[in-house]
């Protein structure tokens, strides 16, 4: 919505810095995503390598007891 209000043409430059501001904050966002995938992904293997009666690594992080899910995941 704020590109469209500088559609006269005149605007270039401050277009470009909404466009590169934009792009900065997809690309963090991103990079948060592929750091959540990754810690979601080794919990999932430690999931399918446990078997018996030990505790559920996926639920252990959500209680805040898996070291890996402290920094990545919200």
């Amino acid at each position: 919505a704020e590109l469209l209000r500088l559609e006269d043409g005149t605007h270039c430059e401050e277009a470009s810095s909404l466009a590169e501001h934009k792009l900065k904050d997809v690309r963090e966002k991103m990079a948060d995503l592929a750091r959540m995938e990754a810690v979601l992904s080794e919990l999932v293997c430690a999931c399918h390598a446990r078997r018996g009666n030990v505790s559920c690594p996926l639920i252990a992080s959500l209680q805040g007891g898996a070291s890996l899910a402290g920094s990545a995941m919200p």
